[in-house]
């Protein structure tokens, strides 16, 4: 496990919990939040990183996920239109993702495409626990430039994506993990 993780969050692993940590940063284009979970799940790391590989899954894995699609695949790179909301209110965006190494996988926002959130970066990292079980760490910020948008939803926007995790292990211990199309 990581080194930064004290006793009591690695309690909270072995109990099944997910570790949830806000982040808020400042950085030179805006203020962004979000955070960083983990969760141990039943599953070997190369049966989570293929469901986090497999766009199809992503309807499962994210929160509040209407809609996945892939929108273009360049080299290693992955294009995939996300709309996440509600069916009255919802937000679309495409992100770019990257399989960076055998246990990391990187996302950010393509500003190029249209988009509803000013910005968003973040990573998937699987780490093998054991013969059958895995520790998933996942990170993310997101920057809203809508006032009363940021206003009144920054903390439930985080809340939701600090459960990813969380879905990624009931997706994977369901079984509906699939073998991952190369990227």
């Amino acid at each position: 496990p990581p080194a930064a993780l004290d006793a009591a969050e690695l309690a909270a692993l072995a109990r099944g919990q997910v570790v949830r940590r806000s982040l808020d940063v400042e950085l030179d284009d805006g203020a962004y939040f979000g955070g960083v979970s983990y969760v141990v799940v039943r599953a070997p790391a190369e049966v989570v990183m293929s469901a986090l590989l497999d766009p199809a899954s992503y309807r499962s894995i994210l929160p509040l996920t209407l809609e996945a699609r892939v929108e273009e695949r360049r080299g290693d790179l992955f294009y995939l239109h996300l709309r996440q909301g509600r069916r009255a209110a919802s937000a679309a965006d495409t992100v770019v993702a990257r399989k960076s190494g055998p246990d990391l996988v990187q996302f950010w926002l393509d500003p190029a495409r249209p988009h509803d959130i000013a910005d968003c970066w973040g990573f998937f990292r699987v780490e093998p626990v054991d013969a059958g079980r895995s520790l998933l760490h996942y990170g993310a910020l997101v920057r809203l430039d809508f006032g009363v948008t940021k206003l009144l939803f920054t903390e439930k926007i985080r809340a939701y994506a600090l459960d990813t995790p969380d879905l990624v292990r009931r997706y994977v211990e369901r079984g509906e993990e699939r073998v991952a199309k190369s990227w």
